[in-house]
């Protein structure tokens, strides 16, 4: 079909003999149209880029009739960034973003992209200011009234602002190389539970990033001012080093935060090429903190004792309740649980399980512990399958206290100098979940442990078998072992300790 120059330049008219005096579809179009150019959300230059000869055609138009069947990756050439066309279709499952969001999913409600927070009033002004105007305004009142954000669309706009916002609280930003979705237990607990709970105080507020934030961040324009006073980092990040310069350079207090002694990760580690590659981030970010936390002694020996303050793990309340007692019918059942890096530690008590299931009879289960690539033979235990998400430490640990019904724990776990450094928590969940335990006999527990009180130590083969053998024989034993354990727990591993050391690092 032949147009004049004077219909390609006059939308109305145009529109019209394309949709054959359709009303709706004149409707439709011309809506479409006017909104598109009112939002300014094609850039001319970079559609005339890839559609070089319109042929007089108004470029708006030229697009609702061809360029709207450009590939997407195309389209995002000349689409506004702001407007994340990929997002969009996997999101509600439009083949024409553009053209569905302007005739019908701003409507809706529908977002733009991943960080959008209903940042478009109206589609009769520019996206793209009126999107960075409403962004800004809406991350100022969120982040003026509250004390403890995870949300990546307040998160990220807050961490690449230009200018701080003026709040009276301690503004603390807490960085993990875990996700903040389906948290793992070591961000869980040593930062999202006791930060949570510190908030409550009114002092603070936390923005808690984690690695689900840093594949959407602009890395190179975080922190261009003073946006917290005070910054956590967790173990390990992708951008220590300039996260580090950056803090420094802007006078911002560090805190380092650990669990494990990974400068001391072993070569036989799944983890060490990549934490040797990334060691000297890690020393120098160390060094420039004013504080390092860890979990127990042994690992805070490994740090400056003047900066060092000792955090131990504690009873998580809020995910997982204390279970009435222990076990008294039923098959008699022995049990292991852990990541999937601990077929060393389960190997150490293989030949005793054996010579166990020679004289008693019962299920020896395990949870986790051997990876797929270990090819372990399963004739001295049973595997139990792992739930979805099982790094999920809300999910997980509920799932765990439904699903195990043992009579005893066992904690077997390699002396290695790596290992030393670990703390006691199997020992504080175990005494939660109501199931006995005997461990390894090695400073991670002995430090804490009474043997044959609130728990039974073996370092060989011979008191293995002793010590499991004495509570397969007395239920009585396994009763008070387990009540000695959860009134140490009780005791000694109350949240309100831990949130109260933080609030004395953070305070001072």
């Amino acid at each position: 079909m032949l147009f004049s120059k004077s219909i390609k330049n006059n939308p109305k008219a145009y529109i019209a003999l394309k949709s054959k005096g359709n009303p709706q579809k004149i409707s439709k179009y011309q809506k479409a149209y006017s909104r598109i150019k009112s939002l300014k959300v094609i850039d001319e230059g970079g559609y005339l880029a890839v559609h070089n000869n319109l042929n007089d055609l108004d470029y708006i138009l030229h697009y609702l009739y061809y360029g709207i069947n450009d590939p997407l990756d195309v389209q995002q050439s000349y689409v506004s960034d702001v407007f994340n066309l990929d997002f969009y279709k996997n999101t509600y499952g439009s083949e024409k973003p553009l053209l569905d969001y302007v005739t019908d999913g701003f409507f809706k409600g529908n977002y733009i992209n991943a960080l959008d927070n209903g940042y478009i009033n109206t589609l009769e002004m520019d996206l793209y200011k009126q999107y960075f105007s409403n962004e800004k305004s809406k991350v100022e009142d969120i982040v003026s009234t509250s004390f403890y954000i995870r949300d990546k669309k307040t998160l990220i706009p807050y961490i690449q602002r230009e200018n701080p916002v003026d709040i009276e609280r301690i503004r603390v930003g807490v960085f993990t190389n875990d996700p903040f979705e389906n948290l793992a237990p070591c961000p869980y607990i040593r930062l999202h539970e006791l930060f949570s709970e510190l908030s409550k105080s009114g002092k603070y507020t936390f923005f808690m990033y984690g690695m689900d934030s840093y594949a959407m961040m602009n890395i190179e324009n975080i922190l261009r001012c003073r946006l917290f006073d005070v910054v956590v980092v967790q173990r390990i990040l992708p951008f220590l080093d300039l996260l580090r310069e950056k803090c420094e350079k802007l006078g911002i207090r560090l805190i380092y935060e650990t669990d494990d002694d990974l400068l001391g990760v072993e070569e036989n580690s799944p983890s060490y090429e990549y934490v040797n590659r990334v060691s000297q981030s890690i020393i120098d970010y160390i060094d420039a903190s004013d504080v390092v936390t860890v979990t127990t002694p042994s690992l805070a020996s490994k740090f400056d004792d003047k900066k060092t303050v000792i955090i131990p793990n504690y009873y998580v309340n809020s995910v997982f309740d204390i279970k009435d007692d222990v076990k008294s019918e039923g098959p008699l059942k022995l049990g292991y649980y852990g990541t999937l890096t601990h077929s060393k530690d389960l190997f150490l008590i293989k030949n005793v399980i054996l010579k166990l299931k020679e004289k008693y009879d019962f299920d020896f289960e395990v949870i986790g512990g051997f990876n797929a690539a270990d090819n372990v033979d399963e004739d001295w235990f049973k595997a139990v399958e792992l739930p979805p998400n099982n790094m999920d430490f809300e999910n997980f640990m509920p799932w765990l206290s439904d699903t195990i019904d043992w009579d005893i724990a066992i904690v077997p776990l390699e002396d290695s100098p790596f290992n030393q450094c670990k703390s006691e928590l199997k020992f504080i969940e175990l005494a939660v979940l109501a199931v006995p335990g005997v461990y390894s006999d090695m400073c991670v527990y002995n430090s804490v442990i009474t043997d044959g009180v609130d728990g039974f130590l073996a370092k060989d083969d011979e008191e293995w078998l002793e010590k499991i053998e004495k509570l397969i024989l007395d239920k009585d034993l396994r009763h008070q072992i387990r009540q000695n354990a959860l009134d140490k727990v009780l005791k000694d591993y109350d949240i309100k300790d831990r949130v109260q050391s933080w609030d004395e690092i953070l305070s001072n």
